[in-house]
C-alpha cells in the first residue's frame, strides 16, 4: 500500500475510534460524513495537472440544528499530468555551459488532505439552510517523476513528500433529509499559504453526506 495511502487509512480508523469514544462516554453531540469533490487546479498547476476526485471523511462536534460546528477532516487525491512530457532544459556545467533540451515526465501526483473545517449554518431548524464556512488545511503532496536531457544523466525522484498549509472558504446549501441524514453542495476555493512547493490554488465543487446520531 502507498504511504500515502496506509496513512489515510488509519486517520480514518482512529477518527472512527476517536468518535465511538466521544459518544459512547461523554455523549456530546456530533456527525460523521463522507464527502465527494473534484479538485479543478487553477494558474501553473491547471497546467500540469488534470481536475481530480478527491474523497474525505470528517468527524464535527455540535448538532446538525445548531448554528456551528467545528470538525476534523481527512482525504485523499490522485492527479493524472494534462501532457505525457514537459519540456524542460538542462545546463550542462562543462566549458562552454550549454543549454540542453530535455523533458520531465511525471508518473504520479497524490495528496493527503488533512483539515480542519468549519460550518455556519444561516436557517439551521430549517429543511434548506444556506451554509458558509473556512477550512484549514496542512496536506501532504506525494510526487513521483524523471527528468531526462541531452548527454545529461537522468534525475529522478519517487514518492519525494512535500507539505502545504492553506485555507478554503466555502459557501453551499444543506438539505435536511431526516432528523439523522442531511445532504450539502458547496463550492469552496483553495487559497495556498506556504510549502515547500509552490502553492496551490484551485476550485473546489463538492457533495456531502452528513449522519447525525444524535437526531
Amino acid at each position: 500500500m502507498h504511504p500515502l495511502k496506509k496513512t489515510l487509512f488509519l486517520s480514518i480508523l482512529l477518527l472512527g475510534l476517536s468518535g465511538k469514544s466521544l459518544y459512547g462516554q461523554f455523549e456530546v453531540d456530533g456527525q460523521y460524513g463522507a464527502q465527494f469533490s473534484v479538485i479543478m487546479p487553477t494558474g501553473y498547476y491547471s497546467y500540469i495537472l488534470k481536475p481530480a476526485p478527491a474523497y474525505e471523511v470528517f468527524l464535527k462536534l455540535g448538532d446538525m440544528d445548531d448554528f456551528y460546528s467545528l470538525g476534523l477532516s481527512f482525504g485523499y487525491a490522485s492527479f493524472k499530468p494534462t501532457q505525457d512530457t514537459f519540456q524542460t532544459y538542462a545546463i550542462n556545467s562543462g566549458t562552454s555551459n550549454q543549454l540542453l533540451p530535455g523533458y520531465e515526465v511525471i508518473h504520479s501526483y497524490e495528496e493527503l488532505l488533512l483539515g480542519f473545517t468549519t460550518d455556519f449554518r444561516i436557517l439551521p431548524k430549517k429543511k434548506f439552510s444556506p451554509i458558509l464556512g473556512l477550512d484549514v488545511h496542512f496536506d501532504v503532496i506525494s510526487i513521483s517523476e524523471d527528468d531526462y536531457a541531452e548527454t545529461v544523466i537522468q534525475s529522478s525522484s519517487s514518492g519525494d513528500d512535500y507539505w502545504q498549509l492553506s485555507i478554503l472558504p466555502h459557501i453551499g446549501l444543506q438539505y435536511k433529509i431526516s432528523d439523522k441524514f442531511f445532504l450539502a453542495a458547496s463550492l469552496a476555493k483553495n487559497i495556498g499559504i506556504t510549502g515547500e512547493i509552490p502553492t496551490q490554488n484551485y476550485w473546489k465543487p463538492s457533495f456531502t453526506f452528513t449522519y447525525n446520531p444524535g437526531g
